[in-house]
């Protein structure tokens, strides 16, 4: 059973079922209607905002909003926010692209993607990924769309086309995304659940663990403000600078353990989550550990 159901505000049914995978848990529908407004923002914000405020006019509860494109260095960042419209989807977009380029050798390049989600109470949450690479010479492999047959990400040789889309699901700029939000949206969903606000003992008792050795060591394992963005971490596994995620929440508990601190992060491929149950004191009670190296 699906724990929240969303809008995506798009008429792509491919998308929805992307973002299904991408969050675990919710189910998603586009919203398919023939009168989005035109694509006019100067960021990809500003796009997602506007297709997710419009969707707003037209259905309730959650709404998911999503803008990305290709950036290449050498061309001044274009197509950028112009990437659905610098020309047909698929081998018209990669073939002008390619001909922009011609032999230049700075093949530099990234994939954007913002994610933009209006709670039913109208707060908004944001998520953004970026995918660095570059561009090929020419097209390779079979999976994928749009420029995913010349973009190779950093730290590959092969294209996103020829690496699939298992590979792209874990790390595609959009999954990228996905994590980012779902960081961003931990503590409001956490706090739903619970009624909607933190509940004064939790507060109190998230306060005093914070003011606590067992606090300053739990910091210490953070070396940027969880969620934060950019988001990095240098990974000593692949000796690289690595996107990251990181967040933190808190819930109450009914019984003698008042309150859980859920801490979370994804470096590359290294996942880890803890659970740790507070005492009123703010002591550790206990704590649980899932995720791999």
């Amino acid at each position: 059973m699906s724990l929240r159901r969303a809008v995506l505000c798009s008429r792509n049914r491919h998308k929805a079922r992307e973002l299904e995978r991408l969050l675990p848990g919710w189910e998603i529908e586009p919203l398919d209607r023939g009168d989005y407004p035109p694509e006019t923002g100067a960021t990809y914000v500003d796009n997602a905002r506007s297709k997710a405020r419009f969707g707003r006019e037209h259905a309730a509860g959650w709404l998911l909003a999503e803008d990305s494109g290709l950036e290449v260095e050498t061309l001044g960042g274009r197509p950028g926010v112009e990437s659905a419209r610098y020309a047909p989807e698929g081998a018209p977009a990669i073939a002008k692209l390619l001909a922009e380029l011609g032999g230049d050798e700075n093949r530099a390049a990234r994939y954007v993607s913002e994610l933009v989600a209006l709670a039913p109470d109208g707060s908004e949450h944001r998520g953004t990924g970026t995918l660095p690479g570059r561009i090929a010479h020419e097209p390779r492999g079979s999976e994928g769309f749009g420029y995913d047959p010349v973009f190779v990400p950093e730290g590959e040789e092969r294209t996103v086309a020829e690496l699939g889309d298992d590979w792209k699901e874990r790390n595609s700029h959009r999954a990228r995304a996905a994590r980012a939000l779902l960081a961003a949206l931990g503590g409001a969903l956490l706090l739903a659940a619970c009624g909607g606000s933190s509940p004064p003992s939790v507060e109190r008792t998230f306060a005093r663990f914070l003011a606590g050795p067992d606090g300053a060591t739990w910091a210490a394992r953070f070396p940027h403000q969880p969620g934060s963005r950019p988001c990095t971490t240098r990974d000593p596994l692949v000796k690289k600078v690595v996107a990251a995620t990181c967040s933190t929440a808190l819930s109450l508990e009914k019984k003698s353990v008042l309150a859980t601190f859920t801490v979370s992060w994804a470096h590359g491929s290294r996942v880890r989550a803890w659970l740790v149950f507070l005492r009123n004191d703010g002591r550790i009670a206990s704590i649980s550990r899932e995720g791999s190296q």
